[in-house]
């Protein structure tokens, strides 16, 4: 009896090991809309890279196209295991700047795609966030220059 016992309780403890490494994958987002690169075409590359790894489930978020308002422009990025930003265009909200400010801060992934890295050039946290960005009329009040030669 107690061989069946200790027998049933290895089963059960082996089937929650697999069962955990059987999760559900993780949930990306991509936030496009705007840019100065072809974030039509690239963006779907993205979503399909991303997704044939097998680890994530995408979604995408799409900004008001450029000059229109972006006050209704709030992605749950808190839903989210990673961000992945395909966007370089008009100011977010403040409460869309605060969401992914707070998300990051909360240990939210971050993943600035190419040309993403030019946007938000006058928002510090931002700076911070992507670490290094060269454009969007950026000085070195916005960071560190690293000059290639």
């Amino acid at each position: 009896m107690y061989r069946r016992h200790f027998l049933s309780a290895i089963c059960v403890w082996c089937a929650l090991g697999l069962s955990a490494l059987a999760a559900p994958p993780y949930k990306a987002l991509v936030v496009d809309g705007q840019n100065g690169h072809n974030w039509k075409a690239t963006t779907p590359v993205l979503k399909q890279i991303v997704e044939d790894t097998g680890l994530f489930t995408v979604d995408v978020a799409t900004s008001p196209p450029r000059g229109q308002d972006m006050s209704g422009f709030k992605p749950k990025f808190a839903d989210y295991h990673v961000v992945i930003s395909n966007y370089q265009g008009d100011e977010w909200p403040e409460e869309t700047k605060k969401a992914l400010v707070d998300y990051v801060k909360g240990g939210g992934g971050l993943v600035i795609y190419h040309f993403a890295c030019a946007a938000f050039p006058k928002w510090p946290e931002y700076n911070e966030m992507i670490g290094l960005g060269g454009w969007g009329g950026r000085t070195e009040k916005a960071g560190p220059y690293v000059r290639w030669r």
